[in-house]
């Protein structure tokens, strides 16, 4: 698996609006319900290239931008959330979606004092399982009235160890 994870400015803007796109080609209700929501997500890390750079990234496969990953920051200490994460559909099942968010785990967890990771996803997609295999635990299922399509809202944390100082005692 030859991929690299590049900034995401080093694209054009509209490269992680074209990745969800063909990431959720699969079932055309997605881009029908999502579509705006990706145009906007895509903007506002096209606009914000401070934000882009620090919260995501874009994996490519020989130079070529195959998928991305964003996390909010806003609500650190108590938890990161994973926003998009997305694969191109002719790259799935090979391994870059997990590498992607193992990639996107090992910098988020670099963040000090940070108590958990959270992401919301949908049950009726491929997400859960390998949000499952990273270590993510299902807290909390919700019915999905929107987009019922796409299955319940699944909410998943991984709970990260706090650093405690070891205290030696003088004699």
């Amino acid at each position: 698996m030859d991929i690299e994870f590049r900034k995401i400015t080093d694209f054009p803007r509209g490269t992680l609006y074209d990745i969800l796109k063909d990431a959720y080609a699969f079932d055309p209700r997605c881009a029908q319900y999502w579509d705006e929501d990706w145009r906007q997500s895509d903007a506002f890390f096209f606009d914000r290239p401070d934000i882009a750079d620090r919260y995501g990234f874009v994996t490519c496969l020989h130079g070529e931008p195959i998928g991305f990953i964003t996390w909010d920051p806003r609500n650190r200490p108590e938890y990161v959330e994973i926003g998009h994460n997305g694969i191109r559909t002719a790259f799935k099942g090979r391994g870059f979606g997990k590498a992607q968010l193992k990639e996107a785990l090992r910098r988020i967890r670099e963040y000090e004092g940070l108590k958990e990771i959270r992401v919301l996803t949908n049950s009726n997609l491929v997400a859960p399982r390998n949000y499952e295999s990273a270590g993510f635990v299902l807290y909390s299922r919700k019915e999905n009235k929107e987009t019922p399509f796409s299955g319940d809202y699944l909410y998943y944390r991984i709970p990260l160890q706090e650093k405690r100082e070891t205290r030696r005692s003088l004699p």
